[in-house]
């Protein structure tokens, strides 16, 4: 099998609204609205000498050689798409990719897809390789957002975003109405107590608590039910978060009669609560941890 190795900055944006516009307006007329959209998206990546690799659905892979053209066509379809019915997320990392069978391959190519998917609707984020990679005056017009951990990785990743005034852009771990520039503000200081039977563990800024059936995790929950490595306690930047990676999921609930279930993504933690890996809170077998969010 013929292939090649190269150093490439990869661009995946992904079309979001289209489930709703299709019921909405009829397939004739969303599609036609997501193909104008993808196919804008393919004509701004060709203008900035990009190599466009394949469409699934509603996103749009590339490849560009260089790190200052990718961030300008990311910039220019940010703009773009804010004119149309639809956006995107869109994910920038850098480093170094195998193409083969028309495809591109490899751990660089997984980062993007995650940074895609975690990005809210209208978001671009990017990676430190990728902010690594620019020159000092395109690193200015990015902004530091969070850590952030994904799948498959134990590191947190630090990610980065456009410099913007349209709070559009801004995540939900951005503060409400105005963002915290997290490089010249110190984060508050809090203290994440998770207690499992009596197994009790401590997190604070930048740590990791992982709960599972390994005996590797610093929680372990012996129960078929509950994956090897279920999930990870974080806190960043004065933010925890459960970070969910299992197959069975967790049912997370921060007050009475609001209980959530989530299945590999995130979630923001508030005051107390109780986790539950698998099994709803309420089943005699569940397996209930308490975590209590002290400030200070």
């Amino acid at each position: 099998m013929d292939q090649e190795r190269l150093l490439a900055a990869v661009l995946l944006a992904d079309v979001v609204g289209s489930t709703p516009l299709y019921e909405r307006i009829g397939d004739d007329a969303a599609l036609r609205q997501v193909s104008d959209c993808l196919d804008a998206i393919r004509e701004i990546v060709a203008q900035h000498g990009g190599d466009f690799i394949y469409s699934k659905g509603d996103d749009v892979l590339s490849l560009f050689e260089s790190s200052e053209a990718a961030l300008m066509a990311v910039c220019q379809i940010s703009h773009q798409l804010s004119k149309k019915p639809l956006i995107a997320r869109i994910g920038l990392h850098f480093g170094a990719v195998i193409r083969a069978r028309d495809a591109v391959f490899g751990d660089v190519v997984n980062v993007t897809a995650r940074l895609s998917a975690t990005a809210n609707p209208g978001e671009v984020l990017i990676s430190q390789n990728f902010f690594e990679a620019l020159s000092a005056g395109s690193r200015s017009t990015l902004r530091l957002l969070d850590k952030m951990a994904f799948k498959g990785k134990q590191e947190l990743f630090d990610v980065y975003t456009l410099r913007s005034d349209n709070e559009a852009l801004s995540t939900h771990i951005a503060n409400r109405g105005t963002f915290v520039d997290r490089r010249s503000a110190p984060p508050p200081q809090v203290n994440l107590i998770i207690h499992y039977g009596d197994q009790s563990r401590s997190c604070r800024n930048n740590e990791l608590v992982t709960i599972g059936r390994s005996p590797e995790c610093d929680i372990v929950v012996q129960r078929p039910w509950v994956s090897r490595h279920h999930a990870t306690f974080t806190i960043s930047n004065g933010k925890a978060r459960l970070v969910e990676r299992s197959s069975s999921g967790t049912f997370v609930s921060m007050g009475p009669g609001h209980e959530v279930f989530i299945r590999r993504e995130d979630i923001l933690l508030f005051g107390s609560g109780v986790i539950s890996p698998g099994r709803r809170s309420s089943l005699g077998d569940a397996q209930i941890l308490h975590y209590e969010i002290i400030s200070g």
